[in-house]
C-alpha cells in the first residue's frame, strides 16, 4: 500500500508504518538512497514517502536517521521518476510534521526544489509541490502572528524567484492547480495579479518551463 496525501489528509496505517520502523529499515533505506541504480533509489524514496505519511514520531525517526538531507538532494537533482517519489516524501512530512520538524526541512533547503517542480509537465506532482509549499507558508503565518508580523517563508520564496513559479501556476490548465496557486498568492503574498503575457518559455529538450531568474536547467524532467 502506497500512502499518499490528499490535500492535508494523510491516508495510511501508522501501526503498519511503525512495524517497518521497528525492523530497523531506516538505515537500510538511507543506504539505498545512495545506490547507483536509479530504480532502487526511486523505490527507496517511495518507501520513505509511506513512512513520512505517518505521525510526528515516525517523521522524527526519519529525521534522526539523517535521511532528509539526502532526500532533498535527490528532490533537486535525480531523474524525474525519483524526484516525484521524493516530492511525496517531503510533502507528506510537511503535512503531518510538527512545527519544529517543518522548520528542519526548511533549514535543509527543501523550498527551492519544491517550487522547481511547479514547472514540470506532471500536473499531479505540481499539485503535490504546491501542497508542500502551502504547508510551509501556513507555519510561517503562525510564526508571524507570534513574532514581528512577517512570514519568513514568503520572503525566502520571493528572494529565490519561487513566487514567479507560483504565479505562473495560475495559468495552468489544471483547475485545482490554478485555484491552489491563486489562493496561496492571495493569502500569503497579498496580490491576485496574473499576467499571462509574462509566461515563461518552454524548453523543448527538458519539457520544463524556464524562468529568467534561474540559470541552471533542472534535471530529470517528466518523460512522455
Amino acid at each position: 500500500m502506497h500512502l499518499r496525501v490528499v490535500g492535508n489528509i494523510v491516508t495510511g496505517d501508522d501501526c503498519q508504518t511503525q512495524v517497518i520502523i521497528n525492523c530497523q529499515s531506516l538505515p537500510c533505506l538511507l543506504h539505498l538512497l545512495s545506490s547507483s541504480k536509479e530504480s532502487i533509489r526511486k523505490e527507496a524514496c517511495w518507501t520513505i514517502s509511506n513512512i513520512t505519511a505517518g505521525n510526528g514520531q515516525q517523521i522524527q525517526n526519519v529525521i534522526d536517521c539523517n535521511i532528509f538531507p539526502v532526500l532533498i538532494d535527490i528532490l533537486g537533482k535525480a531523474e524525474f521518476k525519483t524526484r516525484k517519489e521524493a516530492a511525496w516524501a517531503i510533502a507528506n512530512a510537511t503535512s503531518g510534521g510538527l512545527p519544529e520538524q517543518i522548520r528542519f526541512l526548511v533549514d535543509q533547503s527543501c523550498i527551492p526544489p519544491l517550487y522547481d517542480l511547479l514547472t514540470v509537465m506532471d500536473s499531479k506532482i505540481a499539485q503535490v509541490a504546491l501542497n508542500g509549499l502551502e504547508n510551509i507558508l501556513r507555519l510561517g503565518e503562525t510564526e508571524a502572528k507570534r513574532g514581528n508580523g512577517v512570514n519568513p517563508y514568503t520572503e525566502m520564496i520571493e528572494m529565490c524567484y519561487g513566487l514567479d513559479k507560483i504565479e505562473f501556476s495560475q495559468a495552468h490548465e489544471n483547475l485545482e492547480i490554478y485555484q491552489k496557486a491563486f489562493d496561496i498568492i492571495e493569502r500569503y503574498f497579498g496580490t491576485e495579479e496574473e499576467d499571462k503575457s509574462l509566461a515563461p518559455a518552454m524548453d523543448q529538450a527538458s519539457q520544463q518551463y524556464q524562468f529568467g531568474g534561474d540559470t541552471a536547467t533542472p534535471l530529470g524532467n517528466f518523460q512522455f
